[in-house]
């Protein structure tokens, strides 16, 4: 019966618990290839933004060395200008630190000035080991530019004497031709880029990228990517970004940018020219790929630790569901007998309050009636001898009696007002609240600011009585506790409910010490709560205090005072 009644929770939960799993995985999943996505696309917008940056630079300091005042004369074959530019060459590759060569071609493309920057230092080349490069491709290329006009090569490796240098010195070559003021080209200027040190900052920013960052060149070939795949078609290996992502390849090298998605993996995409004035427009494309491994590894602990928490779910579960199919009955019946309860002990609460608001009225009727009219009876008997005493020691005596039973009277008018001030039935809240505060100015020599917005008519009995009572015992605490010259009472109806508080600006204690053990505080509180009311009560050492009740007008049972 007990395994029947714990099966279907069972299995239910097992398949909650296992669809939460696989829902949050899925859910890891598809966010963090969107994260890694975000990341690559971001990685590829730093890497444009650090070439096109890097490239506008050497532009400039391209033309800036074009229209160097020496370099026509240098070119007409003057042997102090010559000099002079190699010196101001010289100087410039050593300030500047990113030139391999700083270089100045004749018409012909023969080198005529040349300096080198090597471990540091600039070195002008002798003109003995300069070296003819009219048959270059920047150089024929750059003899088609018109005034202003830039050629920016490819990627490439430095050349020297026709093999490639080693260790290998990527560079890109700026090209600019030199024309003078009546049209005729006189030579060219060029730049050759360290582009290692380009290379190398963009594998820096790719660093805390958890994917693939390749730098590809326009034929498909790695320019940055495993140092084992880089620079293949000039160092003669086959590896390649086109032979690796073929697909991919084909799709990228169709558009300027994007992201391009293909079994799982992801490639952000960008088309960077290496420079923007270049009339060619030299690209290579930045590409940062997300692969599904990469995906996976970092939600795969995730998942481990959501199976671990899932098993044990469900053994929580399922000792849980054996106490609960258990206990269920029992607790059933538990609920259903603490309800009667609380129903019994509200109903005999109220009548207790009633009770007691009963007797306070049947002995203060007693008071004022019955034990009132003897005294008065007695008083008036005396008063009658007074007027016909015949001897001085009975007429004192009288006198005497006559003060004592005025006393007697007075005490018993005041008992009377105490135990259930006539006023509350006779004219209502407000009227008895202004008498209860008029009395206990007149008593403790406390000043009280009342302000009272009562609709008498609405106000029951048994809510009237209780707050009375309230605001009567809240001014007596103040007058004991709070060592104060004045108070504040308010008292308001609204829609459904009515609102009082009394506060003083005395010396307050502390709740958590004192509040707890006050029996006044405590009957206030409980007149509240079972009229559906709520109690508040607020003090600090020092602060004052204060005392907030709201109780609904409408109460069962209750007639209209």
């Amino acid at each position: 019966m007990l395994s029947r009644r714990l099966a279907i929770p069972l299995l239910c939960s097992v398949a909650g618990i296992g669809a939460v799993i696989a829902w949050s995985y899925r859910q890891d999943v598809a966010l963090q290839r969107a994260l890694l996505q975000r990341e690559a696309e971001h990685l590829v917008a730093m890497q444009r933004a650090h070439l096109s940056s890097e490239s506008r630079t050497v532009v400039s300091d391209l033309l800036y060395l074009r229209e160097q005042a020496l370099l026509p004369r240098a070119l007409s074959a003057d042997g102090d200008a010559r000099a002079a530019l190699e010196r101001e060459y010289a100087a410039f590759a050593s300030n500047r630190g990113v030139y391999d060569q700083v270089r100045c071609l004749d018409r012909g493309g023969d080198e005529w000035v040349r300096v080198n920057f090597r471990d540091g230092a600039a070195r002008i080349v002798p003109r003995r080991d300069l070296q003819p490069k009219g048959a270059r491709y920047y150089v024929e290329r750059a003899a088609t530019l018109g005034d202003g006009e830039v050629f920016v090569s490819p990627f490439d490796l430095n050349v020297e004497h026709g093999r490639v240098e080693r260790p290998i010195r990527p560079v890109i070559r700026f090209v600019t031709p030199v024309i003078d003021e009546r049209g005729e080209r006189l030579g060219f200027v060029v730049l050759n880029y360290l582009g290692a040190r380009l290379l190398e900052r963009l594998r820096e920013l790719a660093r805390p990228f958890s994917g693939d960052a390749m730098l590809v060149e326009s034929g498909g070939g790695y320019l940055l990517a495993e140092k084992s795949r880089e620079w293949g078609w000039l160092l003669g290996h086959d590896h390649s970004f086109e032979r690796d992502y073929s697909r991919a390849w084909d799709a990228i090298r169709e558009r300027d940018d994007g992201v391009h998605r293909e079994g799982g993996d992801v490639f952000a995409f960008s088309r960077m020219p290496l420079a923007d004035v270049s009339r060619d427009g030299e690209s290579v494309f930045a590409v940062a790929r997300v692969s599904v491994s990469a995906v996976s590894s970092r939600s795969r602990d995730l998942l481990w630790r959501l199976l671990s928490l899932g098993g044990v779910a469900v053994l929580v579960v399922a000792v849980s569901l054996w106490f609960w199919a258990r206990a269920s009955v029992m607790r059933e019946l538990q609920e259903q007998r603490i309800a009667e309860s609380e129903s019994r002990l509200r109903q005999l609460s109220n009548m207790l309050l009633a009770a007691q608001e009963s007797e306070r009225r049947s002995i203060s009727r007693e008071l004022h009636d019955e034990i009132g009219q003897q005294v008065t009876a007695i008083a008036l008997d005396l008063r009658s001898l007074q007027r016909h005493r015949s001897a001085a020691p009975v007429a004192d005596r009288l006198d005497r009696l006559s003060a004592d039973v005025d006393a007697i009277l007075r005490g018993l008018h005041a008992i009377a007002a105490r135990v259930r001030p006539a006023v509350l039935d006779d004219l209502g809240l407000r009227d008895a609240l202004e008498s209860l505060v008029e009395d206990f100015e007149g008593r403790h020599g406390i000043a009280v600011d009342t302000r009272l917005d009562i609709d008498t008519g609405r106000v029951s009995k048994t809510v009237g009585e209780n707050v009375y009572r309230i605001v009567q015992e809240a001014l007596t605490n103040a007058s004991r506790h709070a060592e104060t010259d004045e108070a504040t009472v308010v008292v308001e109806t609204e829609a459904d409910r009515i609102r009082l508080a009394v506060s003083d600006p005395g010396r307050g204690f502390d709740l958590g010490a004192v509040a707890a053990g006050r029996l006044g505080l405590l009957g206030m509180r409980e007149r509240a709560e079972l009229l559906g009311g709520h109690f508040s009560l607020q003090s600090t050492p020092g602060g004052g205090t204060r005392i907030a009740v709201t109780i609904p007008l409408v109460q069962g049972g209750d007639e209209s005072s």
